[in-house]
């Protein structure tokens, strides 16, 4: 059966890979999405410092409409982690996300009759909440897969955001009426962690590594488990209204957003140029800089922005040195770096990082 779903994935890839686009904008998500993140660093660290690191602040998160660059949530997921020393941040923060918090997607969820309506409910309608990837469930014989694939674009690691979604669904057999239930099997694509005993405890099934894809397989029988607060009458009601939003196009992060979430993700690579950017937009050189100028920016401001709201999440919310800080935000000389930091903030990295933790 599983050699059997590997052979279809395969399939699947070849058959639907999307045409790339010749403007490569950046997925969205709602800034709203951001707050479980920070919920979960508030204990611990200092959230104003982290949503700086993306341009955010704690307003945003309750903008209704806001939408950000999916690959900012995920790269604030990584600098959650480190800023908390969470080796299973992403799976700690999945274990406690409520299913109403995700809006009319979440109540289409938790309103319906049982497990399997639900993960469909769910597949059918993320694009509302997020256009990023997507789940799709599929049944061979004894076993469902439900498997979660993220689009074709350049995103940061992957590990947390991927574990927090699993973690997230699994939660679903709290909404169960009766009986729990649990994965036959847990498929990740990404490495092996060093420390795996939380994915054991929250998963409590086999929890796979380096897998063609990332995954719950389920036994097919526990798709009828009901659902503790089923109603069909507010899902038909739901549904319907999600159906029109669904007709919406979420639509993509504008240019200067999907140049500065570029930026962001490659920085400490060193490949963020303007050659980088151009083509990773599909875009020539002159094309770009035009259109940034539109729209009242360019390649190098975008830079800057990006290193300097990292910069204080670098230097306050971690225990990376001056030089370090340098490199990570793509600097080759850690000189240059405090130049520009003084020019930025004032004062020195170091002096910056003394009065602030006083």
């Amino acid at each position: 059966m599983r050699q059997n779903f590997v052979s279809n994935l395969a399939l699947a890839d070849t058959q639907a890979a999307p045409r790339s686009s010749p403007i490569s904008r950046s997925p969205t998500v709602f800034a709203r999405s951001v707050r479980k993140i920070a919920e979960a660093v508030a204990p611990r660290g200092n959230v104003g410092h982290l949503l700086q690191a993306v341009g955010l602040d704690h307003e945003a998160l309750r903008d209704p409409l806001l939408r950000i660059p999916y690959a900012d949530m995920m790269l604030l997921s990584e600098l959650a982690a480190r800023m908390t020393k969470d080796v299973a941040f992403g799976l700690h923060v999945g274990e406690q996300v409520e299913q109403n918090s995700y809006g009319i997607v979440g109540y289409s969820v938790v309103s319906s009759r049982t497990l399997g309506e639900a993960l469909r409910t769910l597949e059918r309608y993320l694009p509302i909440w997020t256009n990023v990837g997507a789940f799709k469930l599929d049944v061979e014989g004894s076993v469902a897969h439900f498997q979660w694939k993220y689009s074709n674009c350049p995103l940061p690691e992957p590990r947390h955001d991927v574990e927090m979604s699993m973690a997230t669904v699994v939660r679903f057999n709290r909404l169960s009426d009766g009986a729990a239930w649990k994965p036959r099997e847990v498929w990740f694509a990404h490495a092996k962690p060093k420390d795996v005993s939380e994915h054991a405890r929250i998963f409590r099934a086999p929890v796979r590594f380096g897998m063609p894809a990332n995954a719950l397989l389920l036994y097919s029988g526990s798709l009828s488990t009901p659902l503790r607060d089923a109603n069909p009458v507010a899902h038909q009601v739901i549904t319907e209204a999600a159906d029109q939003l669904l007709a919406a196009d979420p639509g993509n992060a504008n240019l200067t957003q999907s140049v500065l979430s570029f930026i962001r993700q490659r920085l400490c690579s060193g490949d963020f140029g303007l050659q980088d950017a151009s083509r990773h937009l599909g875009l020539s050189r002159r094309t770009l800089q035009r259109k940034l100028r539109q729209e009242s920016s360019s390649h190098r401001l975008l830079v800057e922005q990006a290193r300097r709201n990292l910069s204080r999440c670098l230097l306050l919310g971690s225990e990376a040195t001056a030089t370090e800080a340098a490199y990570a935000l793509g600097f080759s000389d850690p000189a240059a770096f405090h130049h520009a930091f003084q020019r930025w903030h004032g004062m020195a990295p170091q002096a910056y990082r003394a009065a602030k933790i006083r």
